[in-house]
């Protein structure tokens, strides 16, 4: 019995010490992932850490890419190829920047792609891409001895548009009508100027200074020639130039027969706001600038120059505006050098072919009658000849790169007694085919650029408009 017991206690005995072994043996083979998942977490922080710290380098050198390519731009505007210069200078910037912000990574080696930095319109974008290959410290023995990371980050900036705005206003004669029926009936009725023709009260172009319907108007009917000078102070004064220098210029050009120059273009507002005489009660320059039977704007002693007298004449007046634009250029708006312009045309539309000249050397002269230029006979008439606008005469300007944005006045329909006589045949021919003009005006325009505004505050909020327009297309573009 004792044998049997002692027996049965050893094996027992036995038994503990067996199982003590397994239990050790199943602990030593778990410390094997247990140590891997600590080390692959170990490797995978480092990764982590790695390519957090290499896409701030690439967001840095994204950021420096486009900076430095829009700063070279614009130090170097007049450069001849300035936009493959700054795209050059944009990439070496990068490079340097993203070796400057990632440093020595460790464990890494890291290869950054040549990065791409492209100006396409007005629009300069900046790709950075690198990939980085780190040696693992404990993966390797789970047969994975590298990690590899990489990303692609992307930068892009809008260039400063450079744009040209000319103001090209009609001030004929008819320009000098009321802005409101109401005004056309009351200037009617108080207006003497012309009663050879059947006393006829006159409305239409027939107030000139020294006239009785001038004082008639005077401060007291607002004429459409103050509204569209109301509406380009107005302009003026909300117009914040960007910070850019030159970004934004401005000219105004009065025409009648011919383009004359009110104020060349220029980004000083307040130059601007003196040549249009937005600080005087009345009347401002447009209105002073109405047809008053001599040229105006003229160069020295010579009325062959400057606005002319007697008519409306689109067919003179664009290709003068087009050579003036030429002389600065049908840019993309992409450098100070390579303007985008904008003619803003203000008119009623009515083109007419007639002349208040006398002839010199084959040239029409505008000396008035009497005659203010010395050495130049009495001007004379030939005859009011009121017609459509010919939308042809705006092809060529287009063609040639600029975008003409209209802003049409309408006829109010002159309302009166036909008595007979010049002003009454006048009244009626106006009156017949005023309702017309919009159609031409709409060809000449640019697609898309073509307002209608009667009323003092809708020209003002129509010129506002045009401008923003042109802002607006300008930033599309890029």
């Amino acid at each position: 019995m004792l044998t049997c017991a002692s027996r049965f206690a050893a094996a027992a005995a036995s038994l503990f010490r067996s199982r003590g072994g397994g239990i050790n043996v199943l602990f030593g083979l778990s410390l094997i992932p247990i140590v891997g998942m600590i080390g692959l977490g170990v490797d995978y922080g480092m990764a982590v850490t790695d390519r957090s710290r290499l896409d701030r380098a690439a967001d840095a050198a994204a950021m420096a890419a486009i900076v430095t390519a829009k700063a070279y731009i614009a130090a170097n505007s007049s450069q001849s190829n300035v936009m493959t210069a700054a795209a050059t200078a944009g990439r070496n910037q990068a490079v340097n920047t993203f070796n400057v912000n990632s440093g020595s990574v460790p464990l890494a080696t890291v290869t950054l792609q040549t990065p791409d930095v492209t100006i396409s319109g007005q629009t300069i974008k900046a790709v950075i891409t690198y990939t980085a290959t780190i040696q693992n410290s404990f993966s390797k023995l789970f047969m994975v001895p590298t990690s590899t990371v990489g990303n692609t980050v992307q930068a892009s900036v809008d260039l400063p548009t450079y744009l040209d705005f000319y103001l090209m206003v009609d001030v004929s004669g008819s320009m000098g009508l009321p802005t409101t029926a109401n005004g056309m009936t009351q200037l009617a009725a108080v207006n003497n100027d012309m009663y050879s023709d059947y006393q006829q009260g006159c409305q239409f172009a027939c107030h000139f200074p020294g006239y009785v319907g001038w004082t008639k108007a005077a401060g007291k009917i607002q004429l459409r020639s103050d509204a569209v000078n109301n509406a380009v102070c107005s302009l003026l004064q909300r117009a914040s130039f960007p910070t850019v220098p030159n970004q934004y210029r401005i000219g105004l050009y009065p025409f009648i027969n011919q383009l004359a120059t009110l104020a060349t273009l220029t980004s000083d507002v307040n130059a601007l706001k003196t040549a249009a005489q937005c600080s005087l009660t009345w009347p401002l320059a447009f209105t002073n600038l109405l047809d008053t039977g001599a040229t105006q704007l003229y160069s020295p002693g010579d009325p062959t120059t400057g606005t002319g007298a007697g008519g409306t004449h689109f067919e003179t007046a664009f290709p003068q505006m087009k050579g003036i634009v030429g002389q600065n250029g049908f840019g993309d708006g992409s450098t100070a050098t390579s303007r985008k312009p904008f003619v803003f045309l203000v008119t009623d539309g009515m083109q007419n072919g007639q002349h208040f000249f006398t002839s010199s050397n084959g040239k029409y002269a505008y000396p008035g009658n009497p005659s203010k230029f010395s050495g130049y006979a009495d001007a004379w008439w030939d005859g009011s000849q009121p017609s459509q606008i010919d939308s042809k005469n705006c092809d060529a300007m287009k063609a040639a790169g600029a975008t003409i944005s209209i802003l049409y006045i309408p006829y109010n329909q002159i309302s009166f007694t036909d008595k007979g006589g010049g002003i009454a045949w006048e009244n009626n021919r106006v009156n017949g085919f005023s309702p017309t003009l919009a159609t031409p005006l709409q060809a000449c325009a640019s697609p898309g650029y073509f307002k209608t505004a009667n009323s003092p505050d809708d020209i003002t909020a129509a010129l506002k408009a045009m401008f923003d327009q042109a802002l607006r297309v300008a930033r599309l573009t890029q």
